[in-house]
């Protein structure tokens, strides 16, 4: 009994040193790549606020630093974190827009 105990001891401080906790993230390979007509990414970027400015890699890089911000601060606020991805909207295979599609969480 006492070399069952000692196994079953040893077993679990290998697991607890060995295994770590699940980290939520960004999931990059759950993107999606969407392929739109200019004029309306233009007008889905004009909803989120990016009114007037020029569609491209810099809107899509800000389209995703906003975005990213914001779930970084409700993690730091609820104390977890949170499984995300984007949908990239594209024009001419080029991606002007990331939104992140809210996810039902359970």
């Amino acid at each position: 009994m006492k070399k069952f105990i000692l196994l079953l001891a040893a077993l679990l401080f290998v697991v607890l040193i060995t295994v770590t906790p699940a980290n939520a993230a960004y999931l990059s390979e759950h993107d999606k790549y969407i392929e739109v007509s200019y004029e309306d990414a233009r007008y889905i970027a004009d909803l989120l606020g990016l009114k007037g400015i020029p569609l491209g890699d810099q809107t899509a890089t800000m389209s995703f630093d906003i975005q990213e911000n914001a779930i970084k601060t409700i993690e730091n606020r609820l104390d977890t974190e949170i499984d995300h991805y984007y949908i990239w909207l594209t024009i001419n295979g080029q991606p002007v827009l990331g939104i992140d599609p809210p996810v039902p969480m359970f």
